[in-house]
């Protein structure tokens, strides 16, 4: 490992407030498994402090917030069924906005660093949305996008949008973030079906275009 990755795993455990695994791998995104209690950190070209702030600071953030049985739980309906893959992206989308304010609020200094590498992955069209019309859009889609780089963005919501909007913004407890997100997704299940689901089919469809 380099020096900087070495500094930034260590940073991570101590954030952390316990000897999580920390691991660095050629993943397209940072992700932690709630159950190993391992942060994986992806390799990517000319990575700086910032953004291994951002990527391991958010993990930091599901590794302190994020309960390990309300999310498993939150996949499983009551005769202990699997429900719809598609809602564990609202579930995750409503959890970042959550841990996010939580680990920023817990260590006033990430707050700089999270702006500065929100920036730079905006820069680089990492979310995928410079020149398209963010109306393509689904609900579950742009409130990632108001909550990740809403400084650089203008991300439309309707009247009741904005409400939702109040509520992630507000949101403190898991069971807060469950809620939500179950009303998200039913709302987009019904109102917006005719809306491209995700963002990565979005970019699939530009590509064809191309």
């Amino acid at each position: 490992m380099t020096e900087l990755q070495v500094s930034k795993s260590i940073l991570a455990k101590l954030l952390a407030a316990e000897n999580i695994t920390v691991s660095h791998q050629a993943t397209k995104t940072a992700y932690f498994d709630l159950k190993t209690r391992t942060l994986v950190c992806p390799v990517w070209k000319d990575m700086d402090g910032d953004l291994y702030d951002l990527l391991m600071g958010h993990e930091v953030g599901h590794a302190l917030e994020t309960p390990s049985e309300g999310w498993h739980n939150a996949l499983e309906t009551k005769d202990g069924s699997k429900v719809d893959v598609k809602f564990k992206s609202f579930l995750n989308v409503i959890e970042d906005a959550r841990i996010e304010k939580k680990v920023k609020r817990r260590f006033p200094g990430l707050a700089k660093s999270f702006a500065a590498a929100y920036k730079q992955l905006f820069e680089s069209n990492f979310f995928g949305v410079k020149n398209i019309d963010i109306n393509k859009l689904n609900l579950i889609d742009r409130i990632n996008l108001k909550f990740k780089l809403g400084a650089h963005i203008h991300v439309p919501f309707n009247d009741f949008e904005r409400e939702i909007i109040k509520e992630v913004d507000n949101a403190e407890t898991w069971e807060q973030v469950e809620d939500i997100a179950r009303r998200v997704y039913a709302y987009v299940k019904e109102k917006e079906q005719d809306k491209i689901q995700t963002q990565t089919d979005l970019q699939k469809q530009q590509n064809l275009e191309k």
